[in-house]
């Protein structure tokens, strides 16, 4: 029997029809629930239309409302409340929210010199986050309107020119500098870091899923075949317990590999159908931001786009920085295969099987977590060290220290997983060919009476 029909015998065991049913579905789901909530939050932080009731009749206000129009940027939708029963009148005339110029509105701010009052009603339609953002854009919509007032107050009440409105609001004009590794680029830090961090927590979560996939599958073939005896067979055949162990190795990776695959691009189609078009509504609205923004082109001739500014930084990926990074994600699925090798070994049930997965869910979940919200480098001198001790760390990290030049780092985790590595299969390959693979063994179930044994006497 061939290392190739080996192959072919692990992977028709691991890549079945069920499992590609289960990775289609749940790529499609993740799609489908970020187009669902992308549309509800778009519909959301929609300002392009504003729904309002005008019960003022003064010619300030209706100078106002004209320039909202002219500008060709929002359309006004003009309805009438014949009450002041607003839940009434919403269901009425059937919209969600609305804003209300009220009576005296152009006069306590032309003659009266005094803030005008201005009113937005709004319905609440569930506790979800999207009656929130439904919320935000009716501010946005109110501060669209305040800033129009802006404009009209300084032309007609001091006699300014538009350009003079222009320089009274907006009177700087920011240029901004990043600054990375001794180098200088004219651009902001903020957009740059925006891109750097999605780039590198696509490549986490791609590990994170690869990981816990692969280590699964294999410890459940393992555990399996060992508890149906086919195990026994299989190394009793004339091939080297050597070649069945690559085998089940590489049709883990193979189908680990082909999961991540849905996975990740059920989760780029999801970030992408929610986040599109919304991710700077939300920023803007959040931070107060309705000025319209300043071309900046001709402030930033040196920059033409983000791409150019990081590789003047040195944070563009280069073709070298990805074979670095599949290298060292080679090591960790590795490792994680090796691990799973020997706890798969020691199973005798299902139940086992799920217990004895648990330690490398927490190790590969503890890193992930840690190297998303926080900076290693800035932990205590013991938490770092113990976080570097995982070895799954090294990986998370890799694509940040490729971009920002820690070579250092880079080089010293990959030199550690490959030590890692080689003590796991050296442990692995000598289970593989000692008896210890039949007479190694952990039950749950057994692991359960024994502490209720343990526990026995304090009850009593």
């Amino acid at each position: 029997m061939k290392f190739g029909n080996l192959l072919k015998k692990e992977l028709r065991e691991l890549i079945t029809k069920q499992a590609i049913i289960s990775m289609v579905f749940t790529m499609l789901l993740l799609i489908v629930m970020g187009q669902i909530m992308g549309g509800a939050m778009e519909e959301g932080l929609n300002t392009s239309t504003i729904t309002l009731c005008n019960q003022d009749d003064s010619p300030f206000t209706a100078d106002v409302l004209k320039k909202i129009e002219a500008s060709q940027t929002t359309e006004i939708n003009y309805v009438t409340f014949e009450s002041d029963d607003y839940a009434a009148e919403l269901e009425r005339l059937d919209i969600k929210n609305a804003v209300i110029i009220p009576q005296g509105y152009g006069e306590s701010i032309v003659d009266k010199k005094e803030p005008a009052l201005i009113k937005f009603v709004s319905k609440m339609q569930s506790g979800g986050i999207t009656s929130s953002i439904s919320n935000i854009s009716g501010s946005e919509v109110i501060k669209t309107i305040q800033s129009v007032c802006t404009d009209e107050i300084l032309l007609e009440s001091y006699g300014l020119s538009d350009e003079d409105v222009e320089l009274v609001r907006y009177p700087l004009t920011t240029v901004e500098y990043t600054v990375n590794n001794g180098r200088t680029a004219e651009v902001s830090a903020s957009a740059l870091g925006s891109i750097t961090m999605m780039q590198s927590m696509i490549a986490p979560f791609a590990i994170f899923f690869l990981l816990l996939m692969a280590s699964q599958m294999i410890m459940t073939a393992i555990s399996t075949e060992k508890i149906d005896k086919t195990l026994e067979t299989l190394l009793s055949a004339p091939v080297s317990r050597m070649t069945v162990l690559s085998a089940k190795m590489v049709a883990a990776v193979i189908s680990a590999l082909l999961n991540a695959l849905f996975m990740i691009v059920g989760f780029i189609g999801y970030t992408n159908s929610m986040m599109s078009g919304t991710a700077g509504d939300i920023a803007d609205a959040a931070n107060g931001m309705t000025a319209p923004q300043i071309n900046m082109s001709e402030v930033t001739e040196g920059i033409s786009n983000i791409g150019q500014a990081m590789s003047e930084l040195g944070l563009a990926i280069t073709p070298l920085s990805y074979v670095l990074f599949a290298v060292q994600l080679f090591f960790t699925v590795a490792i994680g295969l090796s691990i799973s090798l020997i706890l798969g070994a020691m199973a005798t049930d299902v139940k086992s099987v799920q217990t004895l997965v648990m330690p490398i869910m927490i190790t590969v979940m503890i890193p992930f977590f840690i190297t998303m919200f926080m900076d290693v480098n800035s932990m205590s001198a013991i938490f770092k060290f113990a976080v570097y001790a995982i070895p799954f760390t090294h990986t998370y990290m890799a694509l940040s220290n490729l971009m920002n030049g820690n070579m250092l780092i880079f080089w010293a985790g990959l030199i550690y997983q490959i030590i890692f590595f080689a003590v796991c299969m050296f442990l692995a390959v000598r289970m593989f060919t000692t008896d210890k693979l039949f007479t190694m063994s952990f039950s749950a179930d057994a692991a359960s009476k024994k502490r209720g044994k343990k526990a026995l006497p304090n009850e009593q």
